[in-house]
């Protein structure tokens, strides 16, 4: 005999059971997992980009303040700070190094040193930057005094010259 008998049954209340729910949470999290993991590429893939525009702005904005001083050399008038005078390259070539901070505002010349093994000189530099000027090796009696700019930026600072990403930049000066 029931032991319902002559009284109502209970009734059951609809619900899922365990194995329902664990394979629920299973196909969200492998759905999930994915859609994370490109949250995460693209924020990556956004920190890359700023980086990139910045080290743009600095190579553009350092080679539109180079100027033909009267000395013969040129010039770079920073926005902040005295101006830094450049040898003309003559036949060889010019090297110097400058870092900058994270938003691409000029903090000063560095050594070659701190270029190569990173620079730790301050806690705000970010960038660096690598000028190098030559002498053109295509000098044709037209092209007489053509300098070869070249720009390359790169981050982070206080990594060394190989683990850092670089941006080049190129371009040609007259000489003075």
């Amino acid at each position: 005999m029931s032991p319902y008998s002559g009284k109502a049954r209970p009734r059951r209340c609809a619900a899922f059971t365990l194995t329902e729910v664990t394979m629920a949470t299973g196909i969200i999290a492998a759905l999930a997992l994915p859609l994370l993991a490109m949250l995460a590429d693209s924020a990556s893939s956004q920190g890359s980009a700023r980086d990139r525009e910045t080290a743009a702005r600095i190579a553009r904005g350092f080679s539109a303040a180079m100027v033909a001083s009267p000395s013969g050399n040129f010039e770079i008038h920073p926005h902040a700070g005295n101006p830094i005078a450049i040898p003309a390259p003559g036949a060889g070539e010019t090297v110097r190094f400058f870092s900058f901070d994270a938003d691409g505002t000029f903090l000063g010349e560095i050594d070659a040193g701190a270029w190569e093994d990173g620079f730790r000189g301050d806690a705000g530099a970010f960038h660096l930057l690598r000028l190098r000027l030559a002498a053109s090796p295509q000098q044709t009696p037209e092209l007489r005094g053509l300098c070869d700019l070249e720009l390359i930026v790169a981050q982070p600072a206080a990594a060394v010259a190989s683990a850092r990403s670089q941006d080049h930049f190129l371009s040609r000066l007259v000489s003075p």
